[in-house]
């Protein structure tokens, strides 16, 4: 019996050794890609400036004093000034699809999509197994959108960017990772692009109700600890098991 112990902590203690050894070799990586300036984002120039939102600071100062009078009468003129631009926008269904409810560590799929086909929905691109939201936008003739959360890991898997077809349905579709449980929120944002700014179109809210299951409270519990102490964990195990060996085979 003591050597069967013996047994099981020395794998426990291997186990937790690679485990940390893993986990320490993830949190270094990620570190070091955080660290390193990204080549270039999806559907710009990685040479060109970073767009921004138009009506922000960066895009223009606040009606700056000047001797002849202030420099603009309304500030909110700035995102009507190019009124070819405004002109241009057109009024398209759109469609977003979330799920009835996750799971705590699983991915899911957000589908968003816009129809300048001359439909009157854009439900049809959509997988239709979630919830879904039907509205319309003034959208350009390029669109960006955007997926947030605090409480999910998000990974784009179409273009960002996408010139409106007139043939089909353009499709924007996220992989999605809950990373909190309860009731958490996603945020849908469309931008029209002008130059180098964002102006934005259109933005959706969605609540998503987050589960945990048995095997993703380990998960999260493993997750919460250092991997410097489930290496130390893991070291100080793998002595016990084969100090118990050792003194089992010297009697």
């Amino acid at each position: 019996m003591f050597r069967f112990l013996s047994f099981l902590l020395i794998l426990a203690g291997l186990a937790a050794l690679s485990w940390g050894g893993y986990q320490y070799y993830l949190s270094t990586q990620s570190s070091a890609a955080s660290a390193s300036p990204p080549a270039g984002s999806i559907g710009f120039d990685s040479s060109a400036e970073s767009p921004v939102v138009a009506g922000t600071p960066n895009s223009r100062s606040l009606a700056i004093e000047t001797e002849s009078g202030p420099a603009d009468d309304d500030f909110f003129g700035v995102a009507s000034a190019d009124s070819d631009f405004m002109s241009s926008l057109r009024t398209v269904p759109i469609a977003h699809e979330t799920p009835k409810s996750a799971q705590f560590g699983r991915a899911f799929t957000v589908t968003v999509a816009i129809d300048a086909t001359g439909d009157s929905t854009a439900t049809d691109a959509l997988p239709g197994t979630g919830n879904i939201v039907e509205g319309e936008a003034d959208v350009s003739s390029s669109v960006q959108a955007q997926l947030s959360g605090q409480a999910f890991d998000i990974e784009i898997i179409t273009p960002a960017t996408q010139r409106l077809s007139p043939l089909t349905e353009n499709v924007w579709r996220w992989k999605v990772t809950p990373t909190e449980v309860g009731s958490q929120e996603l945020v849908i944002e469309l931008f029209a692009l002008i130059g180098t700014e964002a102006l934005p179109l259109r933005t959706f809210r969605d609540s998503v109700e987050v589960e945990v299951s048995r095997i993703g409270q380990a998960i999260a519990i493993a997750k919460s600890v250092s991997p410097i102490t489930v290496v130390a964990g893991g070291i100080g195990s793998l002595l016990a098991g084969l100090f118990g060996l050792i003194s089992f085979f010297r009697r």
